[in-house]
């Protein structure tokens, strides 16, 4: 029954999808939705496209377990995240017309740079796919008599047609529907845990006192800190939220969008936070044991929902999950499409870069759902796609703020910001490796400023003393070659 119903509402999804989509004509349609999103469906969009699997299942057993230090990366240090677009990078990309953030550094440093961020975008998108297939492979198996890997099957194949029929504007449509579900169905869950606890009151006083911090015993300044920035910094620079603001009809509607997109993110956020403050304390109420980790949440729902209510419950999974693979996958595509085969067919139709893009979508679910059956822990792999996406904020926010820029800085942060978060994270699992990234990416960038400013004040002042020279000598060769014009006329008769 579960699982007719999970099919259901994901061919749903696929009609209106496919229905908001049925005018896409070219990449721009296809990448952007035509530049025409209002001020409402850029904030619902982001809201949806943000608050993903994780967001309810991953921070609920965080708070569960360690109180509000579970909730700094969601929802707090993600909504900051978002408010940094609005602040500092919607209006400004929007008014550049750009269809990726590779394209805005192409602009600023070059082809070299556009390339290599686009290889960065990929990379983090696909892993961001891949968390979200993870979860979503995780509710077909636990539905059906499958196993995992069929499971993960089925759910790249379903994701895979919903997102090539939708496009951006089918993406942003079902991101509106499904961010109401989602919302619905946590407000439900949320009235049922306080009416079991008989009240808010009650429900806070059985908190323990030490849930309320922010910070864990013991917990060096440096993950403290890194809990907080990678989600940040991951996030104003993703392609997935910038596509938003991208697509919005004017920068003006990008920035108001994207501040909404901020505050929705933050009050519904904090749904699940709540999950994780007050479920504990249910269990002996309700006479159950709760699950740990991953499990914590869905064994709360299903303590509190009757049977035939438990699948609201499924629905917001699939709606958190939905609205966010799609977005991952588009990401892929439009850096493939714009920053590769572009390149390749730079005088390719509009149809043919439609099509490009849409295999581009193809090849990024498969190698997602690849990098989803390795097994990797839902959290950890949401934040090896933020940490890898950070790469970009150091030339990014430069490229915005500064003037009279190199284009070897851009490109000189980003391989050394690579190499840095290679070695002392993915290979020697140094603590505050992304903090030594962006220090690195940081003095890096001023270096190769200050070296190329430095380079062209030399060829200028070489230049400026070869015009003197030339000046100087300018007259007498002047006048010579006018003395010989007039040594060589023939003289009249």
């Amino acid at each position: 029954m579960t699982l007719a119903l999970i099919l259901l509402y994901v061919f749903a999804q696929v009609l209106l999808a496919a229905w908001a989509g049925r005018g896409a004509k070219s990449d721009a349609d296809y990448l952007v939705a035509g530049r025409s999103l209002g001020p409402f469906a850029v904030a619902m969009s982001l809201f949806a496209t943000w608050f993903a699997s994780e967001s309810l299942i991953a921070t609920s057993s965080e708070v569960a377990n360690d109180g509000l230090a579970g909730a700094r990366t969601e929802p707090f240090a993600y909504a900051l995240g978002i408010l940094a677009i609005a602040l500092f990078f919607a209006h400004r990309l929007r008014s550049g017309g750009y269809i990726t953030i590779a394209d805005f550094l192409r602009a600023r440093f070059g082809p070299g740079t556009e390339l290599l961020a686009a290889g960065v975008i990929a990379l983090s998108a696909t892993t961001w796919s891949a968390a979200q297939l993870y979860a979503f492979a995780t509710i077909i198996a636990a539905a059906s008599p499958f196993d995992f890997p069929v499971a993960l099957a089925g759910a790249t194949l379903l994701v895979l047609t919903y997102t090539l029929f939708g496009g951006l504007a089918g993406d942003v449509v079902t991101d509106i529907v499904q961010g109401v579900i989602m919302i619905a169905a946590m407000l439900v869950l949320a009235f049922l845990m306080f009416d079991a606890h008989g009240g808010i009151a009650p429900a806070i006083a059985s908190v323990r006192a030490e849930a309320w911090s922010f910070s864990l015993p013991d917990e060096s300044w440096t993950a403290w800190a890194e809990l907080w920035l990678i989600p940040i910094a991951g996030t104003m620079v993703s392609q997935e939220a910038l596509a938003r603001t991208l697509a919005a009809r004017s920068p003006e509607v990008a920035r108001r969008g994207a501040l909404a997109g901020a505050g929705i993110y933050l009050c519904v956020g904090l749904i699940p936070v709540s999950f994780g403050l007050f479920g504990p304390s249910l269990a002996p109420v309700l006479g159950v044991e709760l699950g740990a980790d991953e499990a914590f949440l869905p064994s709360l729902a299903s303590a509190l929902f009757p049977s035939w209510l438990y699948i609201i419950f499924t629905g917001a999974l699939l709606s958190a999950i939905l609205s966010s693979v799609d977005s991952a996958l588009l990401a892929v595509s439009a850096v493939a499409t714009e920053s590769g085969y572009r390149r390749i067919d730079p005088d390719a139709s509009p149809r043919t870069m439609l099509r490009a893009a849409r295999g581009a979508t193809v090849i990024a679910g498969v190698v997602a759902a690849l990098v989803a059956a390795s097994g990797e822990s839902l959290r950890d792999l949401v934040l090896d796609a933020g940490a890898i996406a950070a790469v970009l904020a150091v030339p990014i926010i430069m490229g915005l703020a500064g003037r009279g820029l190199g284009t070897r800085a851009g490109l000189a942060a980003i391989v050394v910001q690579v190499a840095v978060l290679g070695v002392l994270d993915w290979m020697l699992g140094i603590e505050g490796a992304f903090l030594w990234m962006i220090a690195s990416g940081l003095a890096v960038f001023a270096g190769a400023t200050w070296a190329e400013r430095r380079a062209l004040r030399v060829v200028r002042a070489e230049a400026g003393r070869k015009r003197q020279r030339g000046g100087n000598e300018a007259p007498m060769t002047g006048v010579k070659r006018g003395y010989e014009r007039a040594r060589k006329r023939p003289k009249r008769p």
